[in-house]
């Protein structure tokens, strides 16, 4: 598999969006952060970033927020308010690392990753020999969970923590984490509960005994066209008026 790409032209565009739609503060962190990687020897670690990046903020619209110049939060609606779905975290020691609701069990169903043979390796489907480095996270094994994760945990909420190296990372692992984190936004969608329908527009129920409007009105036209009287008619003009000669005739007889 090959290395991460350069970012191309759209997603460049689209980070452009999510920046646009952040607070003054969140985007110069960000914008800060970005110089950091992209003034590296390597440009893996930067086009590994602006990558899940992009690919979080396509899943969780709402506007960003971020925690210091490591850690980004992304948001979905959740009815009047806005819930945390996923965390984007770079401490720039050689990992990026991607935070997401504990869907272990439905990706591992899906075929996304096979199951770990005791570690936290996990298997990647269709990949030889590569696999996914994948920790479970909740309240018990993380009391002091960082800021841009506090809110996926407590409340019997739990979180996966997906690891890729900074530099180096193949396209195998790459995609299954971005499979992951749609996995996620599918199993959230399809447990929403169903919006009430529309309700249905009353309609008025004719009185016994009385027309409805239209044919009432109808009727109306109907009876005065009949009581109009008829207009009448006119004499009828010769249809050819006697000659010159057969007057004359007539005057000398």
């Amino acid at each position: 598999m090959s290395e991460v790409a350069t970012p191309d032209t759209s997603m460049h565009a689209n980070l452009d969006a999510m920046l646009s739609r952040a607070a003054a503060k969140d985007r110069v962190h960000i914008q800060r952060h970005l110089t950091g990687t992209d003034a590296e020897p390597d440009p893996s670690h930067g086009a590994l970033w602006r990558r899940l990046a992009d690919k979080l903020a396509s899943l969780a619209p709402l506007p960003i927020q971020t925690a210091g110049h490591s850690g980004v939060l992304f948001f979905v609606p959740d009815g009047k308010y806005r819930m945390q779905l996923f965390a984007l975290e770079d401490q720039n020691d050689g990992r990026v690392v991607v935070y997401l609701p504990d869907i272990l069990q439905q990706a591992i169903n899906k075929k996304i990753i096979k199951p770990s043979e005791g570690n936290d390796e996990f298997p990647i489907v269709g990949a030889v020999r590569n696999t996914l480095h994948v920790e479970l996270l909740d309240s018990q094994n993380t009391p002091e969970p960082p800021t841009h994760v506090k809110n996926m945990l407590g409340w019997n909420r739990k979180a996966m923590r997906v690891t890729l190296p900074a530099v180096g990372s193949d396209g195998s692992r790459i995609d299954a984490a971005e499979a992951l984190c749609l996995l996620a936004v599918k199993l959230r969608e399809a447990a929403q509960p169903p919006k009430p329908a529309a309700p249905e527009v009353p309609v008025a129920k004719p009185i016994p005994g009385k027309a409805a409007p239209e044919k009432a009105e109808k009727h109306a036209v109907e009876k005065l066209t009949a009581e109009k009287p008829a207009k009448a008619a006119k004499p009828a003009k010769p249809t050819t008026a006697p000659s010159r000669k057969t007057a004359v005739k007539r005057r000398t007889a």
